[in-house]
């Protein structure tokens, strides 16, 4: 039986507005990749996962591959194989590693189909189906999906599944994610509840739409902070420092900050004082580059 093999690549990205309140969020893409690689059959069977290295029961790759299949006009039953991803993004903190994964598998499956070329739209169209369906995102992630795939900062309107506007950086920052020991509390939030404070994050949408990125980044980790009971004072202390903006991403743990490129020294000063509590701090800066087929055959 014939296996094709093929690999794909997409990054990571940090919240500006998280869609959890409104269904609209926004997001900036960061150079934190992510490869996925499948191996595909033409025969009815199982799935494997592998999530860096180790076995996995991943509902979301799973049912990113079926959605990809299904999408490249072809019946998902008829096929088997493996997905594996490797990612240099913490999972489960607030930095979009599902959505990185479930856009670099889409990719990847409709390579291994014969796809080489893919639609943005399609992949995208895939996350949001595959997130909804394994329960990964109660919106559908656009915003996170966008972020990964297309680069630069994007914002969305999830539950239309509508990218409104996608727009590279002018030049590139610095970014500085501070990853706690804490676990995330997305288990434990309530979107019934978050859903209330959605005219306020509309405001911090309608900001982000007029280029205002970085102070809607900071008043929506406030918010979103206080709605989630995370200490905001990491956030208000990048800030402090001169960050353009900073703020919980996601539903957390993460917090990121942003810097011009000039800010070494306030960088320097801030990773210092994340480290104190023993939490990792990541460095890295905005992408502007598109996810990408890296291999085929």
């Amino acid at each position: 039986m014939t296996v094709v093999r093929a690999k794909a690549a997409t990054f990571g990205a940090i919240s500006l507005v998280n869609a959890i309140a409104s269904g609209k969020g926004a997001t900036a893409s960061v150079r934190l990749t992510t490869e996925a690689e499948v191996e595909i059959e033409a025969s009815s069977g199982d799935w494997e996962v592998f999530v860096n290295g180790k076995k996995s029961g991943s509902g979301l790759a799973l049912e990113t591959v079926r959605h990809a299949v299904r999408a490249a006009g072809k019946d998902p039953d008829a096929f088997s194989g493996r997905v594996q991803t490797t990612s240099s993004v913490p999972i489960g903190v607030g930095l979009k590693t599902s959505s990185a994964s479930s856009t670099a598998i889409a990719i990847a499956v409709y390579a291994a189909l014969g796809q080489k070329a893919f639609d943005p739209k399609k992949v995208l169209d895939c996350s949001v189906e595959a997130s909804l369906a394994s329960g990964a995102s109660v919106t559908g992630a656009l915003d996170d999906a966008a972020g990964c795939l297309l680069g630069g900062v994007n914002m969305t309107d999830n539950l239309a599944r509508k990218v409104i506007s996608s727009k590279l950086f002018e030049k590139k920052l610095k970014v500085v994610i501070k990853v706690p020991k804490t676990l995330s509390r997305r288990e434990a939030v309530d979107p019934q509840f978050v859903r209330r404070f959605g005219g306020l994050t509309n405001l911090f949408f309608e900001m982000t739409l007029k280029g205002d990125y970085w102070r809607a980044m900071v008043l929506n980790g406030m918010a979103y902070s206080s709605i989630l009971k995370y200490d905001p004072f990491p956030a208000l202390r990048a800030v402090e420092l001169g960050a353009l903006g900073a703020g919980l991403s996601g539903t957390g743990p993460a917090v990121a900050a942003v810097f011009d490129p000039s800010k070494q020294a306030e960088v320097d000063a801030l990773t210092k004082d994340w480290e104190a509590d023993g939490s990792s701090v990541i460095a890295t800066e905005t992408n502007n580059e598109h996810g990408r087929l890296l291999e085929v055959g």
